[in-house]
């Protein structure tokens, strides 16, 4: 025993021999307990291991793995991925484009070369925008989402900071800057970057400088800016409008039929945001504007299958027909498919709006559906199981 182990067993010695009687009793009552957890902490460690042991005997050491290979099956139609077992029972990939029948007016185009840099490379500022790639959608989109899509006015309020579609009118580093108020996990350069892009190609960044710019030619006129549901329908139940870009008409005056209930119609000014419809093909660009980047729209209502190949009984591209084209994997980079959380969340809000348009029909086409007849037979089901003593 060395002299420092000597002399700290003496004043432990000395230390027990001042103690009370009740500090005694205190003491190896601490000590008892710290031994009782002691114990029970190794029993415990022994039971696990135990447990572990008999699941590592349980298991089979010859399991044949399963290999799904690649996506060697190409769709002849559209050029869709497929493994080779996804045939369906006539020997056909069709849940792409439908066996041909769905094709799509406006393919998404070739990403820019900052996206594929942002996607592809191993820089801060590539990693930061995956990382936070819906927070850089929320601050650059058009259209706030939550449990509706609204769309603000053209100018702020005293009560609301500028926000979405507004910010467009700014000089592009006050935008930034005000995006960043309420972004800080973002850098400050990637939004630069993407507010700079979006300027020059996005055709509502156009239209809200468009309006703004005509609002400053003529302060005292009614301006509006219409993105319509449909932007092929006949302009002439609108005056003629002053501008007009690929997806939105400006309008001044007051001449005109207002536009229609799923029209997105922009003011000036407000107290409140617009609503818009799910069922525009604005809706999709403008909330997600990080994966419709150029001049993409979404699905509407009035697009239809391929002439050569459509059906007497169907001709039209339903939701859930348009998202399955769009989802599917093809060899051309896709930004859908690079976004990572932000896709699964458009994926998701893709699912909702399709279950709540079928939802919608069920609701509007009672009558058509002959809803009365099943209700009887159900009632004469449940009847007859009461008289019976059974349940249904």
């Amino acid at each position: 025993m060395s002299l420092q182990d000597l002399y700290y067993n003496l004043r432990r010695r000395e230390q027990h021999s001042n103690e009370s009687f009740d500090e005694t009793l205190q003491r190896r009552s601490a000590r008892n307990e710290a031994d009782r957890l002691r114990r029970a902490r190794k029993r415990s460690d022994q039971l696990c291991q135990r447990r572990a042991n008999r699941v590592r005997n349980q298991i089979e050491v010859n399991v044949p793995e399963h290999s799904c290979v690649n996506m060697s099956e190409v769709c002849e139609f559209c050029s869709a991925l497929y493994l080779k077992n996804e045939v369906n029972s006539s020997k056909k990939y069709t849940k792409c484009c439908l066996d041909g029948k769905v094709r799509l007016p406006n393919p998404l185009t070739e990403a820019p070369d900052l996206f594929k840099e942002l996607f592809c490379s191993n820089s801060q500022e590539a990693k930061n925008y995956r990382h936070h790639i819906r927070e850089y959608n929320a601050a650059l989109a058009f259209a706030s989402m939550g449990a509706e899509i609204k769309t603000p006015p053209l100018h702020s309020n005293e009560r609301n900071k500028p926000g979405y579609g507004q910010l467009y009118i700014f000089d592009s580093s006050k935008a930034s800057n005000r995006r960043m108020e309420n972004n800080q996990a973002c850098l400050h350069s990637v939004m630069e970057k993407l507010d700079a892009l979006l300027r020059s190609i996005n055709p509502f960044a156009e239209s809200y400088m468009q309006m703004h710019q005509l609002m400053q030619s003529n302060p005292a006129a009614n301006v509006k800016m219409v993105f319509m549901e449909h932007t092929d329908l006949d302009l002439r139940r609108y005056n003629a409008p002053t501008s007009r870009t690929e997806v939105a008409a400006i309008f001044v005056g007051d001449d005109g039929e207002p536009p229609a209930n799923r029209d997105i119609c922009i003011y000036p000014v407000t107290d409140s945001y617009k609503n818009i419809s799910s069922l525009n093909q604005c809706s999709d660009p403008m909330v997600y504007l990080l994966l419709f980047l150029n001049r993409e729209c979404g699905w509407n209502s009035i697009m239809e299958h391929v002439e050569e190949r459509r059906s007497a009984k169907r001709v039209r591209v339903t939701q859930l027909q348009y998202y399955s084209y769009r989802f599917v994997v093809r060899n051309a980079f896709s930004i859908l498919h690079n976004s990572g959380k932000l896709f699964q969340q458009y994926i998701v809000d893709a699912y909702g709006k399709t279950e709540g348009s079928r939802l919608n029909y069920l609701r509007l086409n009672q009558k058509d559906l002959r809803v009365e007849l099943y209700e009887g037979f159900s009632d004469a089901l449940q009847t007859e199981a009461t008289n019976n003593g059974s349940k249904i």
